[in-house]
């Protein structure tokens, strides 16, 4: 498997191996109810309440079949099938992608998150007031999860190329509109990028330097917990969606992984937003363990997904 194929596949599948407990944020009930093996839990809100009744958590994909992506793979898929139809990245039609994917009658049947209907909120007023758009200037004023998760597809299609960066952006402000939101999907495709070009885990992760002063001390912060397990880096950091928080713990999984489905495992062990945390965790190490059978994605864990055309055409 080439650099490329794992980038795409790591994260279609680390998406896919934590739906089930997704939203989960008591770790100690993850490891009580999943124990080692986390990954493709069928979706039950049984798991997500304690001996009291209370919730631990929120239960959003109900009716999910273990090895379907979440909202956020599916975020992931809008990219790809916009790639897959012009062949190079188009802000218009990646927002009409989205559109047809997540808004009413769409592709998408499930959890619908804040961003999003903001997002789709904004492109309806857009198309009553000007019909044609333009949908590409929609984003939320938000800087959750959600923003950095269209763009393995993208940065898989235009690696090395000069204008990498301003699409990058072009591609966050579509569902995000905030500078840090930009910041943050700009040090998430630097180091997909730095996978792609041969980078192991650790150098990938600290390829995110450079795009913001605190970015950098994000990187800082996590690597100074280099030693702890991802569920205490999770817990010191917080374990909800907003890339504040949820960035660091991404780099401390991606520089201390020595193998795709142990981090992977670490990630749902960690609880919160693991879907979220998973598509840029899966896609770097997707990529840097591609040609590893010993630690590359598990070959049962690839047949439990569908991989769209799209995605297949990209590579």
């Amino acid at each position: 498997m080439n650099r490329k194929k794992g980038a795409l596949l790591g994260a279609l599948v680390a998406d896919a191996a934590a739906m089930g407990l997704h939203w989960l944020y008591d770790q100690a009930r993850i490891a009580e109810i999943a124990g080692g093996a986390p990954e493709f839990r069928t979706p039950n809100g049984a798991d997500f309440l304690g001996p009291d009744g209370r919730s631990l958590g929120y239960f959003a994909h109900g009716g999910k079949r273990p090895g379907a992506p979440s909202h956020y793979g599916a975020q992931m898929l809008a990219m790809a099938d916009s790639l897959a139809r012009t062949d190079t990245y188009d802000a218009e039609d990646y927002a009409r992608s989205f559109q047809e994917w997540f808004g009413y009658g769409g592709r998408w049947t499930g959890y619908i998150d804040r961003p999003t209907r903001a997002t789709l909120d904004a492109m309806a007023r857009t198309e009553a007031e000007a019909e044609g758009g333009p949908f590409d200037r929609c984003g939320a004023d938000d800087a959750q999860l959600p923003a950095v998760s269209k763009l393995p597809p993208l940065v898989v299609r235009h690696h090395g190329e000069a204008g990498l960066a301003a699409m990058v952006e072009s591609a966050v402000r579509v569902t995000n509109a905030r500078e840090d939101a930009v910041d943050w999907g700009l040090a998430t495709a630097a180091m997909i990028g730095a996978a792609l070009d041969g980078a192991t885990p650790a150098r990938a992760a600290e390829a995110a330097r450079g795009v913001s002063d605190k970015i950098d001390g994000q990187i800082d912060a996590a690597l100074a917990m280099r030693a702890a397990p991802a569920e205490e880096v999770a817990r010191a950091f917080a374990l909800h969606c907003q890339l504040e928080v949820a960035f660091p713990v991404i780099v401390h999984l991606i520089a201390t992984a020595t193998g795709f489905a142990d981090a992977a495992r670490a990630n749902i062990r960690a609880g919160g937003d693991s879907c979220g945390r998973a598509i840029p965790m899966g896609a770097v190490l997707g990529a840097c363990f591609s040609g590893d059978e010993a630690r590359a994605i598990p070959r049962d864990w690839l047949a439990r997904v569908d991989v769209p055309g799209s995605l297949a055409a990209l590579v």
